[in-house]
């Protein structure tokens, strides 16, 4: 953190030198700077939480910022660290008090807890629908409801979430050969924390 201030210290000195030499009046060339080391200071955050492909660079990369709850919980819940997992969701539920984030949560906090009946009462209030069929396709393969599950499978877009689903039911079903192709193809589609989630709860199963 300490080394990323000083490069963006140096980096707003010249930048901000270079563009009063261009005759730009001074709040402008502030304004421009302060997007730039905005720009600098969270594009590896964004990156490696949403769009990085290296599990390894993720893990690393969430070992240094722990201290950020959301990332604290894709970790614990990651790597079955109930300390993480609930001192994590307490300051997430804190923070975020809207009744669409506050069920995404419980709902992730329930599943870790693998509480069915503590999940259904909060997937109605998820938001956006993509996840309410993920989470109610997750329901339905527990309850052992697999035509149903294949309902939310078949209305589900995102590409990891329909394979985590068809992965499950094929493990369900036995097919295990089946199951782990479909496991590789959830972890090949996604991306940045949610990449590191699925392999994590999938790599002891597609290596055995």
């Amino acid at each position: 953190m300490k080394k990323t201030f000083f490069i963006s210290l140096i980096i707003a000195i010249v930048m901000i030198g270079s563009l009063s030499a261009l005759q730009l009046s001074m709040p402008i060339v502030l304004a421009i700077t302060f997007i730039f080391i905005f720009l600098i200071i969270l594009s590896p955050q964004i990156y490696y939480m949403y769009f990085s492909n290296n599990v390894n660079k993720i893990e690393r990369f969430m070992k240094k910022n722990l201290k950020q709850p959301i990332i604290a919980l894709y970790y614990g819940v990651a790597n079955n660290d109930d300390q993480f997992v609930s001192d994590s969701l307490e300051k997430i539920l804190k923070k975020y008090k809207k009744p669409h984030h506050q069920a995404i949560f419980k709902t992730v906090y329930a599943l870790y807890k693998k509480d069915i009946t503590e999940m259904k009462q909060y997937i109605i209030e998820i938001k956006p629908l993509q996840f309410q069929y993920y989470y109610e396709g997750i329901v339905s393969i527990s309850e052992g409801d697999f035509i149903k599950a294949e309902e939310y499978i078949g209305k589900i877009k995102t590409v990891w979430m329909k394979y985590v689903l068809m992965a499950s039911l094929e493990q369900e079903n036995g097919s295990k050969e089946k199951a782990k192709t479909y496991a590789k193809t959830a972890i090949e589609n996604a991306k940045g924390l949610q990449k590191y989630l699925i392999y994590k709860h999938t790599e002891n199963f597609i290596n055995k």
